[in-house]
């Protein structure tokens, strides 16, 4: 069955994106001269700049045209249990990783209360800025902070996280994650969040705070992730 021609007119717009054509920040043909070149109706035009508009790749300003845009990063940390490096080699991403603080401390009193931990009771503390090579010029995609019951993994401040993978090395002791309860908020993030993101500290990001459990439903990580909202995306799967 052939391309319908509302199609045809995302898939020349895209190729040209692609292709660098049409480069990021770059205003695009109007709606009539693309009509005219590809041989289409104004509305068949409209309806493909307003689908890809709503995918990322073009944003439209009233009187002045349509502007080629950065996609934003789609995120499935909603979808399955997984790591951020291994979300990234499923999506052909070169990840990078810039390890800010790894310290082992007393556990503050919201991160013991997800950690159904004691009062006063240590943890050590992995914070971590990522970003995907040659995306949006490098810019940081993820702020992270993690917190694990320093009894259930001693020597967790010895390990360089600037490669390794957390929940790889977790199930390697047999502690890997099968449950995990997220919460995901729209918030102005503090100044040491945004100077880490390198945005303003008036751009919105998009939190997610995240429990994770052993098999034997042990709290075993929490984890306070802050995406920018300007670049984020969730994917999220719900079955029936």
């Amino acid at each position: 069955m052939g391309q319908t021609r509302y199609e045809q007119v995302s898939e020349y717009i895209c190729t040209r994106i692609t292709s660098g054509e049409y480069s990021i920040g770059s205003k695009i043909p109007t709606e009539n001269e693309l009509g005219e070149r590809l041989g289409v109706s104004r509305p068949t035009v409209r309806q493909a700049l307003d689908g890809l508009a709503r995918a990322g790749y073009l944003t439209r300003i009233r009187g002045k045209g349509t502007f080629v845009t950065q996609p934003k990063v789609v995120h499935e940390s909603t979808t399955f249990l997984t790591g951020y490096r291994e979300e990234s080699r499923k999506n052909n991403r070169v990840l990078r990783t810039r390890v800010l603080e790894l310290e082992v401390e007393r556990a503050p009193e919201h991160v013991a209360l997800a950690l159904e931990l004691e009062p006063g009771e240590k943890v050590t503390r992995l914070t971590r800025v990522r970003h995907l090579e040659g995306y949006n010029n490098n810019a940081p995609v993820v702020y992270t902070t993690l917190y694990v019951p320093l009894k259930l993994f001693p020597d967790m401040s010895q390990i360089d996280f600037t490669d390794a993978s957390f929940y790889e090395i977790l199930a390697s002791r047999n502690l890997e994650v099968k449950h995990a309860e997220r919460k995901l908020e729209v918030m102005l993030a503090d100044r040491q969040v945004t100077a880490g993101l390198e945005i303003s500290p008036f751009e919105p990001v998009i939190f997610i705070s995240s429990k994770g459990r052993t098999a034997a439903m042990t709290p075993i990580e929490y984890t306070e992730s802050h995406y920018p909202a300007g670049s984020s995306s969730f994917l999220i799967e719900i079955n029936r």
